[in-house]
């Protein structure tokens, strides 16, 4: 099956680095499920409400996600389900790092991070 991006995932790519929206893009042309991206750009105001309810560990200005275009984003598998034993999370994950590896893109998964496992998140390593 061929998956799109819905409307709101299309706005939140577009406040993505191009890096990241080529990535993206490829894991959705790739992946056996559907895909939603959930977060891109982060203003000051959704940075605070992220670190405020601990969905961060970051403050505004120490994110990637505050960088414009973004230097992260969230993408989750659609429909969503925060199940971390659902293997489409894996799945995801490898996928991700596989279309980085083609791509020649550096880039670090939130889910191993050792502070806040935060499986959505991939960021570009510089």
């Amino acid at each position: 099956m061929t998956y799109k991006w819905g409307k709101a995932s299309q706005d939140r790519l577009a406040t993505c680095d191009k890096r990241l929206q080529d990535l993206a893009n490829m894991m959705l042309e790739r992946s056996d499920f559907d895909l939603t991206v959930t977060c891109g750009y982060r203003t000051k105001d959704e940075q605070e409400e992220a670190f405020k309810n601990g969905k961060s560990r970051a403050v505004f200005g120490k994110s990637k996600h505050n960088t414009f275009p973004s230097q992260a984003i969230d993408i989750t598998p659609y429909p969503q389900n925060w199940d971390k034993n659902d293997i489409r999370w894996w799945k995801m994950i490898a996928l991700a790092y596989e279309v980085a590896r083609i791509k020649n893109i550096k880039i670090r998964s939130g889910a191993f991070f050792t502070s806040l496992c935060d499986y959505p998140h991939i960021e570009i390593v510089d």
